[in-house]
This record gives C-alpha cells, structure tokens and sequence, in this order.
C-alpha cells in the first residue's frame, strides 16, 4: 500500500549496513535486493539509499557502468559503533554524567572488556 511506512526512519539505511558488514565483498543493489525478506525495498529506494549512504562517507561506490555498481562499508561495524558511541557522547552536556550512565548500562562482560582495555593501555606507556 502506497503511502504507508514500513520502517522507522533511518532503519532501512541500518539494515542495508548490516546486510553490507555481513558481505566479504561488494555487492550490487539487485545482490543486495535479494538478501532482504518482507518487506523487500524496491531497488530504486536501495540505489536512493546506497547513494545517500556514499554521501554520509559510509559505504564506497565501485564501478563505472550503471549495470556493474556494487557497494562495500567503508569501516568495520565495530568502527562505525564506536564512531556513533564517539558522536552521542560529544552531544551530551555532561559527558561525566552520560559516561556513567553508558556504563551503568554495560554487561559485566563489556565492563570486563574495558578493564582489559585500559589495562594494556596504562601498561604501554
């Protein structure tokens, strides 16, 4: 049914760039088209999509012919997590306060991970 949303706003750009981290190489947007289970987007919403995706320095176009496009991530998605991580904790107003409410929410395995962390960092210098 035209007119009618299916996903919430930005959700299809995260989809395709999960479907894209998943991928060991680049992928056209017909490739790309079929990973998708209902709703399935239409190619020219993925093609409008990957466009905008270029723009926002998230994904490469490769190619030069129309018919032989394909896109790959520019960063890992763990780069691109710490990046939105990086950009959420530059917004805040307090970002004392916003780190400890990030941490309040980690698991102890996450918690873990940090502490490691910071621990070979402090033991290389």
């Amino acid at each position: 049914m035209a007119g009618v949303r299916k996903r919430e706003w930005g959700g299809l750009e995260d989809e395709v760039m999960q479907r894209l981290h998943e991928q060991e190489h680049a992928v056209s947007a017909r490739e790309l088209q079929a990973m998708f289970s209902e709703p399935v987007p239409a190619y020219t919403t993925l093609m409008t999509t990957l466009t905008r995706l270029e723009g926002k320095g998230r994904v490469e176009r490769i190619g030069d012919s129309p018919r032989k496009i394909s896109f790959r991530p520019l960063r890992s998605s763990e780069e691109e997590a710490s990046e939105t991580m990086t950009s959420a904790l530059e917004q805040a107003t307090d970002r004392r306060a916003a780190l400890l409410a990030f941490a309040g929410n980690l698991a102890d395995d996450d918690v873990a991970a940090l502490m490691d962390a910071f621990g070979e960092a402090t033991a290389h210098e």
